[in-house]
């Protein structure tokens, strides 16, 4: 980020007001589709126009900001990750609207609610100012129907904007005379997608159809919601409807021809009035590790890839995923996108870390400039007193990786001297952070608190031979299936008989254990070390390769 100049939300702020002089209050809107779990490259959006928010406010304006749920939208498929039984039934929901689907796991009212509600849910923890509003309400707000009654009677005018737009893109594929800017709801089987034709506009508010799967004829009626019209109408009306002055978008939208493109065009046309002020994002690529290779995979709602925005506050701080996404920046709004993130779930620690290091220069410099504006985005709150002590996430892993609970966890660190001078309100943060250590722990294995073999062998060579060969005895002992509790007496024994009698000379037995396990001077009781099954596998293979074996 460049010195001496704003966070990219406060300049986007300043944008809209420019644009939208003397507003009595101005409106951020972001959107989502619920067709899969929403994942964090979903939540770009709403954090990005959560902090426009919060930057209009902290400028003196009175601001609100939606999420609006496109409920309304057309199902096309299962989530890889639904029940078979959902999956068997799939074919008879195509095309009808998700929230008119049920739950498939059966613990929401439909299917859109499952993958929203955990989302709104959140929000509090996260710091999240949207009200969510869901599309089946928006359609039938009287601001958007009187937009939407005056799009079907002008429609030619509508088509043509349109048209120019996609001509100037390069499009081919243009709106034929006579299209009418309304897919109905077929009373009959329930569909909304492009398979219920309409065939024509009654009394201005009413659309006459016919639907091409179950053959039924009727009359949907627009000022009911009986339907609603195509994405590139709806998303323009909605900004009419709402007064949005601000958006963020993906960055596919930033192409000649996208639906902001003829959103815009429309708005301008038709009605006269500016769109809304966008901020532009690239998307969130999931990354593993497979066969010794790095794997990219773009997070998709419908496959389940990517960690959801609820399941993120399992294993880190939600301030730390605001500054993910905020730490991104761009020269010019209008056209640069914040950049990609490569998500690597094992990477988790030393995203945590980079917040902290965020935290420090804030309080270091005086909470001042583009530090001090996005270290006070990413909080769900107000920032703390003063510079909170931290316990570093990577300590607090290897904490997790031995504790019994998380008590004990919280006195190992005691004993380690870690929580020295904490005030309660900190010792609770540590508490809140162990948890989410032990959870990504559990979920990435114990494999990440370990040295790998070439490293254990590495640290053996710091130790004198006879300490090195306690260390493969002991272990070998240890792999046989002693007893963890009897391992204290067989570290003394086998010490002993290669005369390593006195105290320092056994401990050293113990450090070689630890640095070459841990990479640490010191660590947990011994005999918890090795009752776990991957320090027993580690030790194999450290033993397979020494020569003393």
């Amino acid at each position: 980020m460049a010195a001496g100049r704003r966070h990219f939300a406060y300049r986007a702020a300043e944008e809209v007001v420019k644009r939208f002089p003397n507003e009595d209050k101005y409106v951020v809107e972001a959107g989502v589709t619920p067709s899969g779990k929403i994942h964090l490259g979903n939540f770009i959006d709403m954090v990005v126009a959560d902090a426009v928010l919060r930057a209009l406010r902290d400028m003196g304006y009175d601001a609100e900001g939606y999420l609006v749920v496109d409920s309304m939208d057309p199902f096309r498929q299962p989530p890889s990750f639904a029940p078979d039984e959902f999956k068997r039934d799939a074919a008879s929901y195509i095309g009808r609207p998700f929230e008119s689907l049920p739950d498939p796991w059966g613990c929401h009212s439909n299917y859109a609610e499952h993958f929203v509600k955990p989302v709104e849910e959140s929000f509090e923890a996260y710091g999240v100012a949207l009200k969510v509003r869901w599309a089946r309400d928006v359609h039938k707000d009287e601001r958007y129907l009187r937009y939407l009654i005056r799009v079907l009677r002008e429609r030619e005018s509508v088509r043509k904007v349109l048209n120019d737009v996609r001509r100037r893109a390069g499009h081919s594929t243009l709106y034929p005379e006579g299209w009418i800017p309304y897919r109905p709801l077929c009373s009959s089987c329930g569909r909304i997608d492009e398979a219920v034709k309409p065939l024509e506009v009654l009394e201005g508010v009413k659309v006459k159809y016919m639907c091409t799967v179950c053959g039924h004829e009727g009359v949907a009626d627009i000022r009911r919601g009986e339907g609603k019209p195509p994405w590139r109408i709806d998303w323009p009306l909605r900004w009419l409807a709402l007064n949005v002055h601000f958006e963020p978008l993906g960055k596919d939208h930033m192409a000649s021809g996208s639906g902001y493109d003829t959103g815009c065009a429309l708005v301008r046309a038709l009605f006269e009035r500016e769109p809304p002020v966008p901020v532009f994002y690239d998307f969130v690529y999931w990354v593993e590790s497979r066969d010794g290779r790095r794997v990219y995979m773009k997070f998709s709602k419908r496959r389940g890839v990517g960690l959801g925005v609820d399941e993120w506050l399992r294993y880190a701080p939600p301030e730390v995923l605001r500054f993910q996404i905020l730490k991104r920046d761009v020269d010019d709004i209008y056209e640069e996108a914040l950049s990609h993130w490569y998500f690597d779930f094992r990477q988790i620690p030393s995203y945590v870390e980079e917040f902290d290091r965020l935290e420090e220069s804030y309080f270091e410099g005086g909470g001042s400039g583009l530090v001090g504006e996005l270290y006070r985005l990413s909080l769900p709150q107000s920032p703390p007193p003063r510079k909170p002590r931290r316990v570093p996430y990577y300590q607090l892993v290897r904490v997790a990786a031995w504790m019994t609970d998380v008590e004990d966890g919280l006195a190992m660190l005691k004993k380690q001297g870690k929580l020295r001078d904490m005030e309660e309100w900190e010792i609770a943060e540590v508490r809140r952070r162990l948890v989410m250590a032990r959870n990504w722990l559990r979920e990435v294995g114990y494999t990440a608190v370990l040295q790998n073999v070439d490293q254990a062998l590495k640290a053996l060579e710091c130790f004198e031979e006879e300490v090195v060969k306690a260390f493969v005895e002991v272990s070998r002992r240890i792999l046989e299936g002693c007893d963890p509790s009897e391992v204290g007496r067989i570290v003394r024994e086998v010490a002993e008989s290669l005369g390593l009698r006195k105290r320092r000379e056994r401990l050293q037995v113990y450090r070689a254990f630890y640095h070459a396990l841990l990479g640490e001077d010191s660590g947990p009781p011994l005999r918890r070390l090795v009752s776990r099954p991957e320090v027993r596998e580690l030790l194999s293979k450290i033993i397979a390769r020494l020569p003393a074996s």
